[in-house]
């Protein structure tokens, strides 16, 4: 297919496949730059607020993911990703027009929604324009995206809000009067619709590497399951991954009690991070693979094991450092293992499904690293501080969280190897069938 051949072309594809990824996560993460202003506009509490941070997005947004992976891989991916960005972008700048918390809620919900379709049909149609020697390459550059887009929400989010507290109420055509806080949530959804009519350029790429015993409704629960060994050891070491970033979470208290940092400054440190971190990572996974995982039916697993081994010992570490300049380098490095890893995780899975059910399979994997990381992560960080009864007890319990999931994580990744090593194998020669 002529399509597949073209590089230029395919690449294309990856970076705005990538920029739509990156304006998914500004979408996401606007609404944490905007928390004050809202409580006072609306009246909420602080648990009104943890609805609309939390469950609001990430429930919804995973309760749906599977379902509409189903879809995916049974529809033209690229016009379900184009509903997909329509509808987030309508609910990010909806968001700005409404006054109070129900009508904001549903907002985030449809978000949620929105949203849902992105990395399971972004990730599917890249798989299927590239051969399986540089299908890692090319994930690995879109799964920077999340690195990116939070640094962007972090960054570039803080300038839009910043500017618009000093311009004021702004005249908007057709929306009439808004405030600073409801025209941050209007400039970061507008765009959205102008990457959604970019989207008609992709030309949807003929399904690869197909199996027909993995057709019907169901296949990729009981194909994964069949295989649970294999591709249990992707699930782990990405969901550890994801796990560790429950310190996200608790940076900005853990400077502020340990080291007297201001907001202001480790979110800044946090945004440049995460913009310097995602690229570097990349670009690390993209040689790791290129280096020692061509041509090894589990180079991709590689990647992940390295981003593991780069970040679980600066994450254990950075927290309990003596001083807040050598704890910012570590973080910088655990932040570069992470971007590995997040690079090494999807594209272990694409390695591994047959090309009818990569839809499905991306959803499931992002549903069980979403759910077992932030789900329990944060809260149970949380409680260990409070039973310690010590506020700058933080570091230490960071610190243990961080050993107590990773260091059997490891284990577990190194000892599922082999098992992983002959799904690959079973699938190469079901497709020479």
């Amino acid at each position: 297919m002529t399509t597949n051949k073209n590089s230029l072309y395919r690449w294309y594809v990856v970076i705005l496949l990538l920029l739509i990824f990156i304006l998914s996560y500004l979408d996401r993460y606007i609404v944490t730059l905007l928390v004050e202003p809202i409580k006072k506009a609306m009246g909420l509490s602080d648990f009104q607020v943890g609805l609309l941070l939390g469950p609001a997005f990430s429930l919804f947004h995973v309760l749906v993911s599977i379902p509409l992976g189903w879809y995916g891989d049974r529809s033209n991916r690229k016009y379900l990703l184009i509903a997909g960005i329509i509808i987030w972008c309508a609910m990010t700048t909806g968001s700005g027009l409404v006054v109070t918390f129900i009508p904001l809620l549903l907002m985030r919900l449809g978000l949620g929604l929105g949203e849902a379709v992105v990395s399971p049909c972004s990730v599917s149609i890249i798989s299927d324009y590239f051969d399986r020697k540089q299908r890692t390459r090319a994930i690995s550059v879109y799964m920077a995206g999340p690195y990116l887009g939070a640094g962007l929400a972090f960054l570039g989010g803080a300038l839009i809000v910043g500017w618009l507290e000093k311009v004021g109420h702004i005249d908007w055509p057709l929306l009439g009067t808004l405030s600073p806080w409801q025209s941050a949530f209007v400039i970061v959804g507008l765009p959205g619709f102008l990457f959604a009519a970019l989207m008609l350029t992709v030309r949807e790429p003929e399904r690869q590497e197909q199996l027909a015993a993995a057709q019907g409704g169901g296949k990729a629960f009981r194909y994964i399951i069949k295989r649970w060994k294999g591709f249990g050891a992707v699930f782990v070491g990405s969901t550890c991954n994801f796990a560790m970033s429950a310190l996200a979470f608790w940076n900005i208290p853990l400077f502020q009690r340990v080291w007297g940092w201001s907001v202001v400054e480790i979110g800044t440190v946090t945004g440049i991070f995460y913009f310097t971190a995602g690229p570097i990572g990349t670009a690390i996974a993209v040689w790791t693979h290129r280096r020692f995982g061509e041509g090894r039916a589990d180079g991709s697993m590689i990647v992940l094991l390295l981003g593991l081994a780069i970040s679980i010992p600066a994450s254990a570490i950075y927290p309990v450092m003596p001083s807040a300049s050598v704890a910012v380098v570590l973080m910088f490095i655990a932040f570069i293992g992470k971007s590995v890893a997040t690079a090494g995780g999807p594209a272990s899975m694409m390695a591994v499904t047959p090309g009818e059910i990569r839809g499905q399979s991306m959803a499931i994997f992002n549903t069980v690293i979403a759910l077992i990381g932030p789900l329990f992560g944060p809260p149970l960080i949380g409680w260990a501080i409070d039973a310690s009864g010590d506020p700058k007890s933080i570091g230490m319990v960071l610190s243990a969280y961080v050993l107590i999931v990773g260091i059997p994580s490891i284990l577990l990744v190194c000892l599922g190897l082999k098992h992983y090593r002959g799904a690959v194998h079973e699938l190469e020669a079901a497709l020479k069938v």
